[in-house]
């Protein structure tokens, strides 16, 4: 009778364990706030975020039902050190990028490269004196490099979205700045998505209505590039129709249309919203989710549930102000199919997931006893919360001994990127050929930087190019003829040319990049 009960005790405390809340909270000691939650290979989980009031970037890996496995501090308390995101690389480790104030008063962005042990591998910093950027969000590239939205205070008042490229070793390959126009004010990176064909970015922007210059209203604003990060378009939504909303999150569903979650500022209400548009910008409709809520409310956690389904994170604040955490699904076109309140306490949701057993895990906020928490909930396809896994897991496989907590203060001050150069010194981006005149040798000096001029898209844009292997030179004389073409290598050895057999006169000397002309220079042979 003793074993008998002691089993019958056993079976109702792995009942218990396994029916349990699965709401888990980290930082509580450290003033913690979160930014982003991934995947790992492994099953388990890493959440990305700041603690000790911005001072250090922070993250944290967690086993498949939540518990910490180690975390990783970045700073040193003194200078402001701000995470974006944190992302998986193809291998094993993690790219992250942030904000920090460590070369000098102004903000700089930083990324660092981590090995599959959570050490750092490399380093880099935009580093523009006298000018500020924030991070976004980076992101994988499906050739194994890396690309950055940022937003970049270099030439204009107000910020602007920029993409940068790094290839798998740190080196900036190209970078993309999209200037406002003039009816606009202000956009600031909501989310990033990247597939074959380019790089989805979804902005907050400050725009008028159709036709007017006021009043200045929230909009969730999206642009397409290719993956060159050419634009071929862009979506301001709601300016025919006076739809105000803030941006949260978009994905993409397997009909290859994007679905974007924000917040409609209706007439007197702030609903949950969703954003439909095609993969050309086009066929956009909305929905309101849930209608009445008079109050701020917030949806920023947006997952695929099903190819025909969708899965919400969020909250709202009722009329005694007090917050009540949601989790939604809806159909395709934006219609409630079920909600749930849940019993975690949260002020925002900043990220959700879909894991590898099709689960659901989101990261929001929590305000408690006067410092900052991160909270994190999982759900199954019921909206219930999920089970306890009792069976052992393999975590870290890939790191051939234990990965430790610690803090680092990274040294990024030898491989410091200068963004800003090519706009500050023209001579890095010009072709050199002289002696002007001659007629014998010509020693030809290759650009720094290609500068690549594109209207081919809807939108015209220029991208700088810090990277480059190789190009094409040509000489051509007044008829326009070709007469000599070469591709040289970027070796960085100047180029030694005869021009002897070449008859007198004037010639233009262009180099040619991915078929378009980027540099050029007039020398007369005599």
């Amino acid at each position: 009778m003793k074993i008998a009960f002691f089993f019958i005790c056993l079976v109702v405390f792995q009942i218990n364990t396994l029916a349990q809340d699965w709401i888990k909270y980290y930082g509580q000691e450290q003033n913690a706030v979160c930014r982003s939650i991934i995947n790992d290979y492994d099953k388990g989980i890493v959440i990305g975020g700041m603690i000790n009031n911005y001072k250090y970037s922070w993250i944290i890996k967690t086993d498949i039902n939540g518990n910490k496995l180690w975390d990783k501090r970045f700073g040193n308390g003194v200078y402001s050190c701000g995470l974006g995101n944190a992302e998986k690389t193809s291998d094993g480790g993690y790219i992250v990028c942030g904000t920090w104030q460590k070369e000098d008063s102004d903000f700089d962005v930083f990324i660092i490269k981590l090995t599959a042990c959570a050490e750092i591998e490399w380093c880099k910093t935009l580093f523009t004196p006298g000018h500020y950027e924030l991070c976004g969000k980076i992101k994988t590239t499906p050739e194994g490099d890396y690309i950055l939205a940022a937003n970049y205070f270099e030439t204009n008042p107000s910020s602007r979205t920029s993409l940068f490229k790094f290839n798998s070793s740190g080196n900036l390959i190209w970078q993309q700045f999209y200037p406002l126009d003039s009816v606009y004010y202000q956009d600031d990176v909501m989310d990033f998505l990247v597939d074959s064909s380019g790089y989805l970015i979804t902005a907050f922007r400050y725009a008028p209505d159709s036709g007017t210059n006021s009043p200045i209203v929230n909009r969730s604003y999206f642009f397409k590039t290719d993956t060159s990060g050419i634009k071929q378009w862009e979506l301001v939504y709601g300016t025919n129709k006076h739809y105000y909303s803030v941006p949260w999150s978009t994905i993409s569903n397997n009909s290859e249309n994007y679905i974007h979650s924000c917040t409609h500022s209706a007439t007197s209400t702030n609903n949950p919203a969703l954003i439909f548009f095609d993969k050309t910008g086009n066929t956009s409709t909305d929905k309101d989710i849930l209608t009445g809520n008079s109050n701020f409310c917030g949806f920023q956690g947006l997952a695929n549930f099903a190819d025909t389904n969708i899965i919400l994170f969020g909250g709202l604040w009722d009329d005694n102000h007090l917050w009540t955490d949601y989790v939604l699904i809806t159909d395709n076109f934006g219609n409630l199919i079920k909600q749930k309140a849940l019993t975690s306490t949260s002020n925002s949701y900043c990220s959700s997931i879909k894991t590898y057993d099709n689960k659901f895990v989101a990261v929001a906020n929590d305000y408690f006893n006067d410092s900052w928490r991160i909270v994190a909930v999982k759900v199954n396809s019921d909206l219930e919360y999920d089970s306890i896994y009792t069976q052992p897991f393999t975590y870290d496989s890939l790191c051939p001994y234990p990965i430790v907590s610690d803090t680092i203060d990274p040294n990024c001050d030898n491989v410091l990127v200068s963004v800003d150069e090519p706009f500050k010194k023209p001579e890095t981006t010009q072709l050199k050929v002289y002696p002007n005149p001659t007629d014998k040798m010509l020693t030809v000096e290759l650009p720094k930087y290609l500068v690549v001029s594109n209207t081919s898209g809807n939108i015209p844009a220029i991208t700088i190019y810090h990277q480059w292997s190789s190009a094409m030179l040509q000489t051509i004389d007044l008829q326009g003829r070709i007469l000599l073409q070469q591709e040289v290598d970027n070796t960085g050895v100047p180029l030694q040319l005869d021009v002897s057999r070449l008859p007198a006169g004037m010639y233009q000397f262009r180099l040619l990049y991915q078929g378009k002309q980027v540099a050029g220079s007039k020398v007369v042979v005599r």
